[in-house]
């Protein structure tokens, strides 16, 4: 019987520390990407991880006075190259005053509820295909323990774009440097 209790014990403990130290799916495709020694820092328009505050503010005040741009406190851009034009707008975060990452809200200009085919889960759909013809990525739909829902996920080096519903109308296209966080 003693021997039995100790048995058990030791396998528990074994069991709790495997527990512990395994790691999700989502945290393997990270660290996979970061082990691979690939740097991606491009992102859209210009813009790329690494970027300096000043560099960005500069670049975006100089797409803004050539009329590519709008906004102020988020900055707007027109993308056409959808079925249906949508607004995207953005801001990136800062860390060690470089671009870590870029969270980007896309919806078509043409949502209504009435216009159900201009949805979210329509515009998941072009964004994958877009994004995935022009970053050669390979989405995967995986879930994100930090979010605690699942997205699209591609990861290629350092460079991970995730795609989820924000809301019926719009999509979050999330671009991460795993390098600066």
């Amino acid at each position: 019987m003693n021997r039995f209790v100790s048995y058990s014990i030791f396998l528990s403990v074994l069991l709790f520390l495997y527990n512990c130290t395994s790691k999700t799916d989502y945290e393997l495709m990270v660290q996979d990407g970061l082990q691979s020694g690939i740097e991606q820092d491009s992102l859209f328009l210009g813009y790329y991880f690494g970027m300096s505050s000043k560099d960005f503010f500069s670049h975006s005040w100089e797409m803004n006075h050539q009329g590519i741009i709008t906004g102020q406190t988020k900055i707007v851009y027109e993308l056409q190259d959808l079925t249906y034009p949508a607004l995207m707008e953005f801001y990136p975060a800062f860390n060690n005053d470089s671009i870590a990452r870029m969270p980007v809200s896309v919806g078509f200009q043409g949502w209504a509820p009435w216009n159900e085919h201009l949805n979210s889960n329509e515009l998941i759909n072009e964004l994958i295909q877009y994004y995935g013809e022009n970053y050669e990525s390979n989405f995967r739909i995986i879930f994100i323990p930090e979010m605690n829902r699942e997205a699209h996920v591609d990861i290629q080096g350092n460079r991970e774009i995730r795609i989820y519903p924000e809301s019926h109308s719009n999509v979050i296209v999330e671009f991460i440097d795993h390098s600066n966080q």
